[in-house]
């Protein structure tokens, strides 16, 4: 079941990186704007104060010689306003010059002649000697107005002061123009950024989708995963970290299931020797009275009824055969360990096989590859019935005069014996049941299936493994045990003491 993420991991980078953009872009945008705005009213208030400075004394002059009589003057004073007025560069509200007690001389508007200013801002011009200046911000509709007012002050004698205000209505509008422009550039930037970081998050999400996708398709049964490509980054470290789980998780379900199989395997093996043994026993009783009766009937053969003893026997030789085997089947998880050396283990199981294999026209190769010798804990008598059992089935399935290879070599920390044939080879369809008790690939009559079986029994309390390798023209079992005996079976009886 796929969970659909409301607030998935790209989308928190989206966000968060969107709200980045757009406090970044904006704030720089608005501090732009401010330093803007504070550059263009100090350029406006440097160049009227510039101005005033410049016509300072010419109106000083003109007021004293208006006093001396000079008709003149007064004219000089209004033209002067009136070019300040009509300058193109700046957009001149008002225009005055009041006498010391802040009566105006001259003003722009001549109906505002003769009247006194008593504001605070031309009473403080009045009372210092240094320029001053002040914005006012009009109400609604009306234009911000940048007052500056300039001391008519020489030789310590106040003589008024000259005000004058300029709009700052053409500074707004071109602080308006250039906010859309920022804003503008802003609202692109904020765009453009939030783009290119959803670019940047699909992509490192990305990989991240793909994983948790690969993990959400694993399952118990399989615990297979395709990975993509390794990455040398977090999500490359993560993804070996995943597949080092999947590993550690194989693992573990391999013993989980090999535990499981040998605990049914041994739950098995367990029924099957107690169902065995009874069967052995019972049978023995009756096996013991028919051998008597043989013999009593050998005593008293004629030539017509040596035929039919002679099949008796070999009928009875035969469940005599299998009881046996039943028998060691059910005592095959008795194991006494001793240490042995392989290359003595070697020579006596050659030696077995050589006799055991007198009355088969087969030829035996022997070769011990195991140098240097190794020594390693194990029931000898046991894994000698294994070798036996493996070479007379081989035997078996080889043609006539056609020859068997048992060799013992390493394989790891492994000891590891043998026996190749050249036979036909073991059917597909047999190789899972070929150890199962009862089960033979031999023609009726000629195997019993247990003889595979009690080796598999011996070989797995031996903690080792019995592998085969099949084909048609070469057949090999091979027995691998481990050396540090680490595999031994709770049921052993380890008799070593030294």
């Amino acid at each position: 079941m796929k969970t659909r993420l409301v607030f998935s991991l790209k989308t928190k980078f989206v966000v968060a990186a969107a709200v980045i953009v757009a406090i970044s872009s904006f704030t720089g945008g608005r501090w732009f704007l401010h330093v803007e705005e504070r550059n263009l009213t100090g350029k406006l208030e440097s160049e009227g104060r510039l101005l005033l400075t410049s016509i300072k004394v010419p109106i000083i002059n003109a007021i004293i010689n208006e006093e001396l009589g000079a008709n003149e003057a007064r004219d000089f004073l209004y033209n002067l306003l009136e070019e300040i007025v009509e300058n193109r560069e700046y957009r001149t509200v008002y225009a005055f010059i009041t006498d010391q007690r802040g009566k105006v001389i001259v003003h722009n508007s001549p109906l505002e002649s003769g009247k006194v200013y008593n504001d605070p801002f031309t009473l403080a011009a009045l009372a210092g000697n240094k320029y001053l200046s002040t914005k006012v911000y009009g109400a609604a509709g009306e234009d911000a107005v940048l007052h500056m007012a300039m001391p008519l002050n020489i030789y310590g004698k106040s003589w008024g002061t000259i005000r004058v205000g300029f709009s700052l209505a053409p500074l707004q509008s071109r602080l308006d123009s250039m906010k859309r422009t920022i804003l503008g550039f802003s609202s692109l930037i904020f765009l453009g950024g939030t783009t290119i970081f959803y670019i940047i998050g699909v992509t490192m999400t990305r990989p991240l989708a793909q994983l948790s996708r690969v993990m959400s398709d694993v399952t118990h049964e399989t615990l297979e995963a395709s990975l993509p490509g390794q990455r040398r980054d977090e999500i490359g470290l993560l993804q070996r970290s995943f597949s080092a789980m999947i590993d550690r998780l194989k693992q573990s379900e391999t013993e989980r299931r090999r535990a499981v199989l040998s605990m049914v395997q041994n739950e098995k093996l367990a029924l099957t020797g107690k169902l065995v043994a009874g069967v052995a026993h019972e049978v023995n009783n009756p096996l013991a009275a028919i051998s008597s009766c043989l013999y009593n009937l050998e005593q008293i053969a004629t030539e017509k009824t040596e035929a039919d003893i002679d099949t008796l026997k070999e009928g009875f030789f035969r469940i005599q055969n299998i009881v046996k085997q039943l028998s060691d089947f059910s005592h095959a998880g008795n194991l006494s360990l001793q240490p042995v050396r392989s290359d003595h283990f070697f020579h006596e199981a050659s030696s077995f096989a050589a006799m055991a294999l007198r009355k088969h026209s087969i030829s035996l190769k022997t070769a011990d590859m195991c140098n240097p010798p190794v020594v390693l804990p194990m029931d000898k008598s046991k894994l000698h019935q294994v070798v036996l059992d493996m070479l007379i089935n081989a035997a078996d399935a080889s043609p006539t005069r056609g020859t068997i290879e048992f060799s013992t070599f390493l394989r790891g920390d492994n000891y590891c014996f043998s026996v190749k044939d050249r036979g036909e080879g073991v059917p597909d369809e047999a190789r899972e049941k070929i150890f199962e008790i009862f089960y033979t690939t031999k023609p009726a009559g000629k195997g019993s299936g247990i003889g595979l079986a009690i080796c598999k029994t011996i070989v797995d309390m031996h903690r080792g493994t019995i592998l085969l390798d099949s084909r048609r023209g070469e057949t090999v079992f091979t027995v691998m045990i481990p050396i540090n005996g680490e595999g031994r079976n709770d049921q052993v009886q380890d008799t070593h003491s030294g």
